[in-house]
């Protein structure tokens, strides 16, 4: 039984997309990071709508992906579940796939190594910006205690006013 070329080309296709949208979203996290950097607020919204987009197409070509995968698997009469190692043990037993088999292998060696990167700069990003979003509440905490009055005090109802400075509600003298 041999395996119909046209898929295992489609599959090497998706892992070669795969990898490139990898990488631009690397860049996209970098873009994310250089705006933080550089307090570019509208660079940083742009880099994270462009991020969305490109989780988003990731998501779709590793469902195509997989469902490539589960149907070679299928056709070498293997489980679906089985692991990848096993589906290109499968394919070097047939001489006209080898070939392909061998590129897969590559292919698959870069993804994991290109996932392992971008999980990395994710995690990076991750820590950046709820860095970010902590230093931004500390300021506004700090921002609305400035507008608030330095004295106040509970009035019968439970609210809170304005003491007058000159009259001190506590007894000094004795």
């Amino acid at each position: 039984m041999s395996v119909p070329h046209n898929i295992l080309q489609q599959f090497i296709e998706s892992i070669e997309t795969e990898l490139n949208l990898l990488e631009q979203l690397e860049q996209s996290f970098e873009a994310q990071l250089e705006a933080l950097r550089s307090h570019k607020h509208e660079l940083l919204e742009q880099a994270a709508i462009r991020t969305s987009q490109l989780v988003t197409q990731l998501e779709r070509l590793q469902q195509k992906r997989t469902g490539k995968g589960r149907l070679l698997r299928r056709l070498l009469h293997l489980d679906l579940s089985a692991p990848t190692e096993q589906l290109l043990a499968a394919l070097e037993a047939y001489p006209e796939s080898q070939a392909a088999a061998h590129t897969l292998r590559q292919l698959h060696r870069q993804l994991q190594e290109r996932l392992h990167q971008t999980r990395q700069r994710c995690e990076t990003l991750e820590f950046s910006l709820k860095y970010a979003i902590q230093i931004g509440q500390e300021l506004l905490e700090l921002l609305q205690l400035l507008n608030q009055p330095a004295h106040r005090v509970y009035t019968p109802t439970g609210q809170t006013r304005q003491t007058c400075p000159k009259r001190s509600v506590v007894n000094r003298l004795g």
